[in-house]
């Protein structure tokens, strides 16, 4: 209502109607409870606002801080990963040099098993030899010929002896590279898994970390746009002026 444009009607003796006053007072009393009203129902809606503005903030709040905890955990397995990872690069040198000492070992096997075998080689051309020298020597006298006989025993028990003495130690030294050489490929093979597993896990390590700083960028811009600017708290009422 404005004051201003509001005409009191005067009276017959002095001064205004009683009742335009009476009037003007009644309906000035209905417009202020209006507007109290209206400023009463803004004031609510603005401490509404404010509350769930100030919930969200907390809300945002309490997931930064679950997703630091995330990352940190996240950090702690990455060096887990990677002391694993180390322990594997030092696990497949060891390897590696075992298979070197292993290698060499095998290799010195190899040289006296061929050593070996032209030992045996030689023993038995001195047996056939023995057995030339004895069919030219077949009308030698009988205690000659006994003691030949004898000797090309001997002989020939030694030489069987030596057979498969050395025949029993080239098995062996076979065996033992053929399992020095399965195991030295099954560590490389374990080793060789053990490193595509731990890179396969860094990979994945890395993709949650772009994705979790991703949600937390996105997370932290939903929070400015929610918080917003501040709503100014509401004036105090006043009466108006008449």
């Amino acid at each position: 209502m404005d004051h201003e444009e509001y005409q009191f009607r005067t009276a017959a003796i002095g001064g205004f109607s009683k009742q335009d006053v009476l009037d003007y007072i009644a309906r000035a009393n209905r417009e202020h409870q209006i507007k109290a009203e209206q400023l009463e129902k803004d004031r609510a809606q603005a401490a509404q606002e404010r509350d769930k503005y100030r919930a969200r903030a907390e809300e945002a709040e309490g997931r930064s801080v679950e997703l630091s905890a995330q990352v940190q955990k996240l950090t702690g397995e990455l060096e887990e990963l990677k002391k694993e990872l180390e322990g594997a690069k030092k696990a497949l040198e060891e390897a590696q040099a075992g298979r070197v000492k292993q290698e060499s070992a095998a290799a010195a096997l190899a040289g006296e098993r061929e050593e070996l075998r032209g030992r045996l080689e030689k023993a038995e051309r001195a047996a056939a030899a023995y057995e030339r020298i004895k069919d030219r020597t077949a009308g030698i006298e009988l205690e000659a010929h006994c003691r030949a006989q004898a000797v090309e025993a001997a002989a020939q028990v030694q030489v069987d002896k030596a057979r498969q003495e050395v025949e029993q130690w080239a098995a062996k030294v076979q065996a033992d590279y053929d399992r020095m050489r399965t195991d030295i490929a099954a560590t490389i093979s374990h080793t060789s898994g053990e490193l595509e597993r731990v890179r396969r896990s860094m990979e994945h390590i890395l993709t949650q970390f772009d994705q979790r700083d991703g949600d937390l960028k996105a997370l932290l811009k939903r929070c400015e746009e929610a918080m917003g600017p501040q709503m100014p708290d509401p004036l105090p009422l006043e009466e108006e002026k008449r």
